[in-house]
């Protein structure tokens, strides 16, 4: 199905956009407009969302969080008795009942989630992106721990041979620096926030790199749906950082 009117509709967006003419809840509002097969590959990108709420609430913090597909106290009781979500991440619940949720655990769920899109959606390119995400997250992972001395293989989850490759390769690089172009960016990184800032370019360069807007198809849409929460994101937390030195001027 082409989304010739959808498509024109979106404006353009770039990632130093300092304002949003289109938010993300005004792209959901255009559901009536999208076939209910093509929805579906919509509410995998929103079930994200509810990922980052339910990691919140098992570390112990209930944030608010905007366009999931459920609500806090759906997931506080899917904490204590999983019966209705999906298999992997029931399965996760049930693992993690009673224990906090440290940074392995974090990537563990994490890896649940991109698996799960990976193995249900029809859409080749979210699917595509999705292994992306997953193995980006990895290897920043792997990076960090062998910065702190440690073995890359206890830090990295699932499997293929990224993994692998990260789990026994000595080199700096992993041995990825000619597949992967972005390599150099990651290895500069010198902190959390450095490495949080070239993982949001290297994903937003995925996703433009990877559609042709005068197609019209809903693969398009998905792209800028993916793009418009990074930019919403990173616009709230300049937001949230710029609120943290008005606290600290008021407070001095």
């Amino acid at each position: 199905m082409k989304y010739y009117f959808l498509v024109s509709y979106l404006p353009e967006i770039h990632r130093d956009d300092r304002k949003i003419r289109l938010g993300f809840g005004d792209l959901l509002e255009e559901r009536n407009h999208v076939a209910p097969e093509d929805w579906r590959e919509v509410e995998l990108v929103l079930l994200g969302r509810d990922v980052f709420l339910l990691e919140g609430l098992l570390k112990g913090k209930e944030s608010t969080v905007e366009h999931t597909l459920h609500d806090v106290e759906f997931w506080k009781e899917q904490i204590k008795s999983p019966r209705e979500v999906a298999v992997p991440l029931a399965e996760f619940l049930e693992s993690a009942s009673g224990q906090a949720l440290g940074p392995e655990e974090t990537d563990r769920l994490y890896e649940t989630y991109y698996s799960f899109v990976i193995e249900t959606t029809a859409s080749p390119f979210l699917r595509a992106y999705f292994q992306f995400e997953k193995d980006l997250r990895n290897i920043i992972s792997a990076l960090r721990a062998r910065r702190k001395g440690q073995a890359p293989s206890e830090h990295v989850v699932g499997e293929g041979d990224v993994v692998e490759l990260l789990g026994r390769s000595s080199a700096e690089d992993f041995g990825l620096a000619k597949d992967v172009p972005w390599m150099d960016r990651l290895l500069e990184a010198k902190d959390p926030l450095g490495f949080d800032e070239v993982r949001e370019q290297i994903l937003w360069e995925y996703l433009e790199e990877r559609i042709e807007p005068k197609q019209f198809e809903f693969d398009v849409v998905l792209s800028y749906l993916l793009r418009l929460e990074l930019l919403e994101k990173r616009l709230a937390l300049r937001a949230e950082r710029g609120m943290e030195i008005v606290r600290q001027l008021e407070e001095f």
